[in-house]
């Protein structure tokens, strides 16, 4: 499992890992480095989120950018927001053929060529 994972699990469990991480991308790295418990007391919630889910999410936050490196932040990233990380190899075939594809027309238009 990522690093960054572990540490959003046990800091904040309940909070999805999209959230944390638009967190960290809208305040900033060394924004986030200075924040401190006290400031994590004071933070308040909105008509979307409860207090405690903000005071969880940013203190998940806070904990990643002090443990974690931005290629793990940058490989949370990845895994979260639909991007695998991994090259496309087209010989694997990576994709599903609709159902209306026929194989058999396509090795006839091969043949033509």
């Amino acid at each position: 499992m990522l690093k960054a994972k572990g540490i959003c699990n046990r800091v904040a469990f309940n909070v999805p890992y999209v959230m944390i991480i638009s967190y960290i991308l809208d305040k900033g790295e060394s924004v986030i480095k200075e924040i401190t418990d006290e400031d994590i007391a004071n933070v308040e919630g909105n008509a979307l989120m409860t207090e405690g889910f903000v005071i969880a999410m940013v203190r998940a936050a806070r904990e990643v950018v002090r443990e974690c490196t931005q290629d793990e932040i940058i490989q949370l990233i990845k895994a979260e927001w639909c991007c695998s990380g991994e090259e496309y190899d087209p010989d694997k075939e990576q994709f599903v053929k609709a159902d209306w594809y026929d194989e058999e027309e396509d090795d006839e238009d091969e043949e033509s060529m």
